[in-house]
């Protein structure tokens, strides 16, 4: 039995109940090394990991393994400043050598989201290029960068990506990624174990490259935000390079402290669109060669409409495909995927309520719900709100006062001049 082939198993189980974030965070750096008796023995950066290891994954670790390995089992994490693993445990003769060390320097890193497979059109353009100078200096091109757009639309890839080539081009650097809520959640730990220091380390002294995705979650934590505060004035004052992306520019992330909000403006800001029709295209395609699927014209003109441009709609679509040609041993063609996923390509039509519509405008525009139901009078927020009163006024049966109630307290007089403007422009747009 191939052992180290039996570990990468159990850790595909993990990714099954938790995020591939996650595991790739407090697993990317464990190593198995042996089996005695009952225990699978890996080996962990230290014993922090080990703590929070057992703390949240060892039943579902105990679980897999007893699978795999047809007997009971028991995965047991030793640190490497463990004191009870005396010596390191040889490695015996003949035996593979351990993995390379670029999974040691990308922690939380996902090695399969790379600039090779990211598919650039308008929509992303200044990003990605952004991204890459950040790679060619790291540090001292566009420190931070700031990457920022609606959920689903490859954020988080390019993110990734920035990791990837970093280690690769630079044997010595050191990449940490985590979402804000893991940052916040392994703060809180460490804090309750009286482990910052080792946490501080981690962020401040190791990371030479930090990517945090999703700060809008550090909205409303100040002692988070405190933290963070410190872990970037760190970073950024010994030149180490700091990524973060958000689904708002910083000026719109509510509850932020204002420190952080001039820092993250300090650097490059760069904003991410919905993919047009050509380059969702794109997108499906490089997808399905990497799940190795076949997808007509059709089927995949069908796809691109019902995702709306969500490229991780996108993706959760194709594996969705995939499943159910595997089990139904069809050839996936518009037919088969109306019939099998109807709920998708034949969903039945929804009560449309204002809420719904005022959230769909705001998700096309890339601007939060509550920005076309406040008070702002900015004019990038004039053509929104009136598009969403006209269809609020075309698909429910409520009068302009009422329609003015659900609109923020509006004036009906309000909502009937939008209507008016936005059938004006109908007929040239």
């Amino acid at each position: 039995m191939n052992l180290n082939k039996v570990w990468d198993d159990i850790l595909n189980d993990l990714r099954q109940s938790v995020r591939h974030e996650e595991v790739e965070i407090w697993f990317g750096e464990g190593q198995f090394l042996e089996v005695q008796g009952e225990d699978f023995i890996v080996e962990v950066p230290n014993k922090y990991y080990v703590e929070w290891i057992e703390e949240n994954y060892q039943v579902q670790l105990d679980q897999s393994a007893s699978k795999r390995m047809e007997q009971p089992c028991r995965v047991k994490c030793i640190g490497r400043e463990d004191p009870t693993a005396e010596v390191p445990l040889p490695r015996e003769e003949g035996s593979p050598e351990p993995p390379s060390s670029t999974l040691l320097r990308a922690i939380g890193v996902n090695r399969n989201q790379t600039f090779d497979n990211f598919v650039v059109g308008g929509c992303n353009q200044f990003a990605n290029a952004a991204a890459e100078a950040v790679v060619n200096n790291p540090g001292n091109n566009y420190n931070p960068l700031f990457i920022y757009g609606a959920s689903g639309l490859g954020k988080t890839h390019l993110m990734h990506a920035i990791g990837n080539q970093v280690v690769q081009l630079d044997r010595e650097a050191r990449v940490v990624y985590v979402t804000s809520e893991d940052f916040m959640n392994e703060m809180i730990h460490c804090l309750r174990l009286r482990k910052m220091e080792d946490f501080r380390s981690k962020y401040r002294r190791r990371a030479s490259v930090l990517l945090i995705d999703d700060v809008q979650f550090l909205s409303g934590r100040e002692r988070t935000q405190e933290e963070f505060f410190h872990t970037f004035n760190a970073l950024q004052a010994a030149g180490r390079q700091i990524v973060l992306t958000s689904d708002v520019e910083p000026a719109r992330i509510q509850s932020l402290e204002p420190r952080l909000k001039t820092r993250f403006n300090g650097g490059l800001l760069a904003d991410m669109q919905a993919p047009e029709h050509e380059t969702l295209l794109s997108i499906l395609q490089q997808k399905t060669k990497t799940l190795q699927i076949n997808v007509p014209m059709d089927l995949a003109e069908a796809i691109c409409i019902v995702v709306q441009g969500n490229i991780r709609e996108l993706e959760g679509l194709l594996n969705r495909l995939k499943a159910q040609q595997r089990f139904f041993g069809e050839p996936l063609t518009l037919e088969f995927a109306e019939r099998s996923l109807q709920d998708v390509f034949k969903p039945e039509a929804p009560h449309v309520t204002v809420p719904m519509i005022i959230e769909a405008v705001a998700n096309i525009h890339n601007i939060r719900s509550s920005d076309l139901t406040g008070t702002s009078r900015q004019r990038s927020l004039t053509r929104p709100r009136q598009i969403a009163y006209h269809i609020a006024r075309t698909h429910t049966n409520l009068s302009f006062p009422e329609l003015g109630r659900e609109f923020g307290g509006r004036d009906h007089s309000t909502i009937q001049h939008g209507c008016r403007r936005v059938l004006k422009r109908l007929d040239q747009d």
